[in-house]
């Protein structure tokens, strides 16, 4: 069986890249961030080359789709136009697929086959690194200190969901 394999990246280092982005922007105080603002205009700042397409949602299955090499992220429309409308799932998308974009460029993941019984490790996993950007970068480590899960959701507009699991991460009590 295939998998898509990344190069290794800690943690820390996607909550220094996202922290280090966001300074740039100047939203390092900032606890809701314009997802749809950061997508279709910072993104084209920072990246000259960086492409974006909206789709009818009847030509993909797929959220969101990033292809690296072409320096384009395609979103569906109803998870474009969900995001614009403050839904927590579909601005978590996008970050997620802007993760993508940055950890994922050329020559950084690889399709390949595991050795019998060898299993993906999480920081090798491109689907964790850019769960784990979307969280550093939608949900603050710094901004989100002494907050319950229900103040994390309102306050940086994610799901329930997505803030009780970034708690359970910084309380340990996720291993990844």
């Amino acid at each position: 069986m295939a998998n898509f394999k990344a190069k290794p990246i800690s943690k820390q280092e996607i909550r220094e890249l996202a922290k280090a982005i966001r300074k740039k922007c100047g939203l390092e105080d900032i606890h809701k961030i314009p997802v749809c603002l950061f997508f279709e205009w910072i993104m084209e700042k920072l990246f000259p080359n960086f492409e974006w397409e909206i789709v009818a949602d009847y030509t993909m299955s797929e959220e969101g789709v990033t292809f690296s090499g072409a320096n384009k992220i395609i979103i569906r429309q109803d998870v474009y136009v969900a995001a614009c409308h403050g839904d927590g799932r579909a601005r978590f998308t996008i970050m997620h697929e802007i993760g993508h974009f940055l950890l994922h460029g050329p020559n950084r993941v690889a399709l390949c086959r595991l050795a019998p019984g060898e299993k993906l490790r999480p920081f090798e996993d491109p689907e964790w690194q850019a769960n784990a950007f979307a969280e550093e970068f939608l949900m603050d480590y710094d901004l989100i200190q002494g907050m319950n899960y229900i103040q994390i959701s309102e306050k940086c507009g994610v799901t329930y969901g997505a803030a009780k699991t970034r708690i359970g991460k910084i309380q340990g009590r996720w291993i990844v």
